[in-house]
C-alpha cells in the first residue's frame, strides 16, 4: 500500500511541477473588485497609459469586448504581458484579475516569484493597484443615478449630422453649436426646449458613432433651408433613463450602466443612446452640478 502511496505522491508532485513551469503562462496575478460596470472597467483598462504617470510603453495586443484584454508592456529593457479578465459579478460590480507574465526572465520568475515580494511582483501590484486607483479617482467625478422606464415624447428640432469617437462627442458638438444657432439667429427662430444628441450607430470595437446634435424649435408654417442644417420631428419611444451628474464630456459612461442594468433586468434595448442637456457648459461652475438625462430605448 504504501509502495502506492508513493506512486501517486510522486506522479502529483511530477503533474504540478510540469503544470508549474511549463504549462502555466504567467507568473503572478492580481485581482480587485469595482462597483462599476465590467463595460466601463473595460475601457479604463485600454485608457491604462493615458493616466499612468510611470514612463510606460504599452500597447494592446488582443481585446474581447468588456471581458479580456491582452496588453504589452515595456518597462527600460524589460517586457511585459497583462492579460486582463474582467467578470461581472451582480449586484457585487465587478471583479478584475491580471495574469502577468514577464517575458524575459520566465526561470527566473517561475523560480523566485513563490519565495518573496522581488522587483517584478513589486512592480505586478504597484501597476495593477494604479489602474484600481484611477478607476476609484474617475468615479469621484461623475454620477449615475435614478434608473428607471420612461417614454419620451416626440421633439421637432433643427439638428446637424455628425460622427466621431465617442470620448470626443463634446468637442464635435461644440464645433456644431455656431452652425445651428447662426441658423436659428439670422431666421429669427425659438428654442423650444434643451440640447439633444441622438446616437444613429454606434461601432462598439472601434468607438466611433454617427449622431444627431438636435435643437428643439417651435415649428413655423414654412422653415428656411440651410446646406448643412436639417429639421425633423423625432419619434416618440420608450426607454430605460438614467440621471446623469458630471462633464458632458464622459457622459457617455452612463451608457455603460444602462447596458449593465438591461441586462441584469433582461429587457431588451437598442444600442443607440440619445442624452438631453439640462445644463449650458459655458455658464461653467462645478460638473458634478450639471446633469443630463440619458435614454436606451428599448425594442420590442
Amino acid at each position: 500500500m504504501r509502495y502506492w502511496l508513493k506512486w501517486i505522491l510522486g506522479f502529483a508532485i511530477l503533474a504540478a511541477g510540469l503544470w508549474y513551469f511549463i504549462l502555466k503562462d504567467h507568473h503572478y496575478q492580481v485581482s480587485f473588485r469595482s462597483d462599476r460596470p465590467a463595460s466601463l472597467v473595460y475601457h479604463h483598462i485600454l485608457d491604462w497609459e493615458h493616466f499612468d504617470r510611470d514612463d510606460l510603453d504599452l500597447k494592446t495586443l488582443s481585446k474581447e469586448s468588456y471581458s479580456d484584454i491582452t496588453q504589452e508592456v515595456k518597462v527600460g529593457d524589460s517586457t511585459f504581458t497583462y492579460h486582463w479578465q474582467i467578470e461581472k459579478r451582480h449586484p457585487k460590480g465587478t471583479k478584475v484579475t491580471a495574469f502577468i507574465r514577464d517575458e524575459k526572465n520566465n526561470f527566473l520568475q517561475k523560480i523566485s516569484v513563490p519565495f518573496g515580494k522581488n522587483d517584478f511582483v513589486k512592480r505586478s501590484l504597484r501597476n495593477t493597484e494604479t489602474v484600481a486607483k484611477a478607476l476609484k479617482l474617475k468615479s469621484e467625478t461623475y454620477k449615475v443615478h435614478s434608473i428607471k422606464d420612461s417614454v419620451v415624447a416626440p421633439v421637432y428640432c433643427a439638428y446637424l449630422p455628425l460622427s466621431s469617437k465617442v470620448e470626443s462627442k463634446a468637442s464635435t458638438m461644440l464645433g456644431g453649436i455656431k452652425i445651428i444657432m447662426d441658423y436659428v439667429r439670422e431666421n429669427e427662430l425659438s428654442l423650444n426646449g434643451d440640447p439633444f444628441l441622438e446616437v444613429t450607430r454606434w461601432d462598439e470595437d472601434s468607438g466611433i458613432i454617427d449622431f444627431n446634435f438636435c435643437f428643439p424649435l417651435k415649428a413655423q408654417e414654412s422653415m428656411p433651408s440651410h446646406p448643412l442644417v436639417r429639421l425633423k420631428t423625432t419619434e416618440q419611444f420608450s426607454a430605460v433613463k438614467a440621471e446623469f451628474n458630471g462633464n458632458y464630456r464622459i457622459s457617455h459612461y452612463a451608457w455603460y450602466y444602462l447596458l449593465d442594468h438591461a441586462e441584469k433586468f433582461e429587457r431588451d434595448v437598442t444600442k443607440l443612446p440619445v442624452e438631453i442637456y439640462l445644463n449650458d457648459p459655458h455658464a461653467g461652475g462645478d460638473p458634478l452640478q450639471w446633469k443630463a438625462l440619458i435614454f436606451l430605448p428599448y425594442t420590442y
